[in-house]
């Protein structure tokens, strides 16, 4: 997926004065905006969500003399709208879909086990290390209960839990694929 050009300033500030005409109510707006696409992204299992998030900006930036004189209606919602359109098109550039790495039907997740202790040891502190690995454990009620904890013992919410875990994947995922690619040659 191409990344757009980010908005010149004056795109920027008509945008900020879209959301409102108050600076500080504009910022704030912004921001929940912003959080609210990235959370959405993420609880679908994108990886790039704060990429997505700054793309759909990107891309109602730069539309923005349109939306000001034609657009009616809650601005958040015309931001929705554009980041379900731009999941879609990251979701079509994915051929195949990365598989994850904690679940596998094939019989060989020794390897795999394997390749991500590598990948955890490289890429990721041993606290990250510990966060993930103590994400995917156990099963049903336990797992979601050790999930709500987890956060708790951070002092996050168990949104941003997910999110971490999910950028920790994000740099996971390669790693653990070309591992497993070059073992399988």
């Amino acid at each position: 997926m191409s990344k757009r050009r980010p908005p010149s300033q004056e795109a920027f500030e008509k945008l900020l004065a879209w959301l409102d005409p108050d600076c500080d109510k504009a910022a704030a707006k912004y921001e929940q905006i912003h959080s609210r696409i990235a959370n959405i992204l993420a609880a679908r299992g994108c990886w790039m969500a704060e990429d997505l998030a700054d793309e759909t900006f990107n891309v109602v930036a730069s539309q923005i003399d349109r939306l000001v004189a034609t657009y009616e209606g809650q601005p958040a919602l015309y931001f929705y709208g554009v980041s379900r359109r731009i999941h879609q098109e990251w979701l079509k550039t994915l051929r195949p879909p990365p598989t994850s790495p904690f679940r596998t039907d094939s019989a060989d997740k020794e390897l795999l086990a394997d390749c991500l202790d590598k990948c955890l040891k490289r890429l990721a502190t041993p606290e990250e290390a510990q966060m993930v690995v103590r994400y995917h454990e156990g099963e049903g009620q336990r797992r979601i209960d050790s999930r709500r904890k987890m956060a708790e013992e951070l002092g996050i919410t168990l949104n941003a839990l997910r999110i971490k875990v999910c950028h920790i994947l994000a740099r996971l995922r390669p790693c653990v694929q070309e591992c497993l690619r070059l073992l399988e040659e």
